[in-house]
């Protein structure tokens, strides 16, 4: 049986510190990421994990150039930013939202790089969204990744232990990375795994 030792929400809200709440050990969480504006909203990023900073952003340095993006809030819009320029837009069709994971669009991430993810959530008003900042982790750290998985082949027992090292480490980014991987082999006990993440998200 897989260990996963506890995990805190994060709760941001618009100038002021991120509050921490407690949550019972054993449960998995994501972070949440608030809009600047008067009225935030929130969206509860689960992958890439990202943590809360002061301005009202979440934030994460991400140990791979294309991470998959979970999101537990249906999105009506995403943005993806890179130098102030927005690169890459999905707007959900009318009547429709976006959901589930996403594979990472455009460019890979650049080791070190820094890229913006505008979020608008169901029921958000236009031009109102939550912000992520991503940031690319070192050259030595995205290959160290990518050797990990090429070795983790499509060994499901393999994947699994690789997850529970990583948290065993207390290496959130890292295991969340190897857990939603596209290239991650179907196996049951890692599917009950990732629906374990999303239905906890980040708690109340």
């Amino acid at each position: 049986m897989l260990l996963i030792p506890p995990s805190l929400p994060l709760l941001l809200a618009l100038a002021v510190a991120p509050a921490v709440a407690p949550v019972l050990p054993g449960t998995i969480q994501g972070g949440q990421a608030t809009d600047r504006q008067a009225d935030p909203v929130a969206v509860c990023v689960v992958a890439p994990r990202v943590e809360a900073v002061q301005q009202g952003d979440a934030i994460g340095v991400v140990p791979t150039p294309r991470p998959v993006l979970l999101v537990v809030e249906p999105l009506l819009e995403i943005r993806l930013e890179r130098a102030g320029r927005v690169v890459w837009r999905h707007v959900a069709r009318s009547g429709e939202v976006i959901t589930g994971p996403m594979a990472w669009p455009g460019l890979p991430l650049a080791p070190g790089e820094v890229v913006l993810l505008r979020l608008r959530p169901q029921q958000a008003a236009p031009g109102t969204f939550a912000h992520v900042q991503l940031i690319g982790g070192s050259a030595a750290r995205m290959a160290q990744t990518a050797r990990l998985m090429a070795a983790l082949a499509h060994r499901p027992a393999a994947w699994l232990q690789a997850v529970d090292a990583a948290l065993d480490q207390g290496d959130v980014p890292l295991a969340w990375t190897l857990l939603f991987a596209p290239k991650a082999p179907l196996s049951p006990e890692l599917q009950e795994l990732r629906n374990q993440v999303l239905q906890q998200g980040c708690g109340e």
